[in-house]
């Protein structure tokens, strides 16, 4: 399924999808969001478009007409401990996608205009997150889960702290974190990965001396319940609820995701049936799983009229409490599994899904479980496995309640007395 490789400390993970016409590349590096100095908050998020922008060998220009121009695709993410920059591409095409990718990451140029030309988009992709009442409810309820925490900062920065990253500071975070021994480079496709090592070697021929160590700072505990609320004039209001979960280290990362599929991950789940469509209440409503490196949350997202967030809310709570009483059945614990099972199948599938499986699974574990093993683990999971995490998991004296929308003044007060009854 997959060779490592390791090369003046960089890892190289080769997978082969034979008879596949397309291909896939991607460079990881071990630096996101957390490890940023606070005066510059958002600096990996800038550092990754300036990265776009142009090398001292291909304009942004080429780098996109080389490699869309050519029947691919390009794009980049920053995370709070991670940044990527990846290509989905005709196999043929892989000498070029690899060479601009390599060059990207080891030669930005960091030319003065494109800074602040980039900064002015940044600026605006701040004002349009802000401005989408899911992505702001989901935002404040990670600060308060994470309260004076870099976990609890979102990624992207704060207008103040964006505007003032100068061309200096871009250039001596990408000099100091951009690294080979931080880099984990994964390529999958129908191709021999020999003469692709030569071109890694090549390009990588950069001194790690100078680098600085990431600062990890683990978040305290979470003492109490805590209901932040924003009112905005908006026709839906949006609701989450979240607690602290697991993190990806955890013996218990896979169990979390079975709770997830249970409670909310698709039409199946407990909360899409109760809350959607036994009572009509919201058109969506889902759960998310995050996991990073010391900490993790279980998280709640619906959006729906004003009028119905306290029964939505009380709903809600009586199944988080209901799978804290009774242990889940045989046959949806199946089905859960086999769903699990299943989109863990058809994403490894694909060379993008197969992609960041194997990047994120080395980058979080050192290690990548096969298809095979991760089904034994999975099968091995049992009721009360379920039921002990989920106690632990949906602690009401320490739920986070965020919501965004035009709601009465009373909402807190009325959510209190709506968590105290179901304690």
């Amino acid at each position: 399924m997959f060779k490592i490789l390791h090369i003046d400390g960089v890892a190289l993970i080769f997978s082969r999808l034979k008879d596949f016409s397309t291909a896939g590349m991607g460079i990881f590096i071990r630096v996101g969001a957390r490890y940023e100095p606070k005066r510059l908050k958002g600096i990996a998020h800038f550092t990754e478009h300036m990265v776009f922008k142009g090398t001292k060998r291909f304009s942004y220009r080429d780098i996109k007409r080389e490699i869309e121009g050519r029947g691919g695709v390009v794009n980049g993410y920053t995370s709070q401990e991670i940044t990527a920059y990846y290509a989905q591409f005709l196999k043929k095409n892989l000498k070029i996608t690899a060479e601009i990718l390599l060059d990207m990451v080891t030669h930005p140029s960091f030319e003065a205009s494109q800074i602040e030309r980039e900064r002015g988009v940044i600026l605006e992709e701040i004002k349009m997150y802000n401005d989408l009442p899911n992505f702001r409810a989901l935002s404040l309820l990670d600060k308060i889960l994470w309260e004076n925490h870099p976990l609890g900062e979102d990624v992207i920065g704060e207008v103040g702290t964006v505007k003032n990253i100068k061309k200096n500071d871009l250039e001596h975070f990408q000099r100091n974190y951009y690294l080979p021994p931080r880099m984990v480079i994964c390529c999958v496709g129908d191709f021999r990965y020999e003469s692709l090592i030569k071109l890694i070697k090549k390009k990588l021929l950069v001194s790690s001396k100078g680098g600085k160590r990431l600062k990890i700072f683990s978040p305290p505990h979470l003492r109490k319940r805590k209901i932040l609320i924003e009112n905005k004039s908006l026709d839906q209001t949006h609701l989450c609820i979240g607690f602290r979960g697991v993190s990806y280290r955890s013996r218990y990362r896979l169990v979390v995701e079975l709770i997830h599929v249970i409670m909310g991950a698709n039409m199946s789940s407990r909360l899409f049936e109760e809350v959607r469509e036994k009572r009509g209440l919201c058109y969506d409503i889902s759960t998310e799983v995050k996991k990073y490196r010391d900490s993790g949350a279980f998280i709640i997202h619906l959006g729906l009229d004003r009028s119905n967030i306290e029964l939505a809310f009380k709903c809600i709570l009586r199944e988080l409490k209901k799978m804290k009483d009774k242990l889940v059945s045989s046959k949806e614990l199946a089905r859960a599994k086999d769903f699990l099972i299943g989109q863990m199948a058809m994403n490894l599938e694909k060379p993008q899904g197969r992609l960041f499986y194997l990047a994120d699974s080395y980058l979080a574990l050192s290690k990548i479980y096969t298809l095979k093993e991760l089904k034994e683990r999975i099968h091995q999971i049992d009721k009360a496995t379920i039921q002990g995490l989920v106690k632990k998991l949906f602690d009401f004296q320490r739920v986070c309640v965020t919501c965004v929308g035009n709601v009465d003044r009373n909402l807190k007060e009325h959510l209190l007395k709506i968590i105290e009854k179901e304690v």
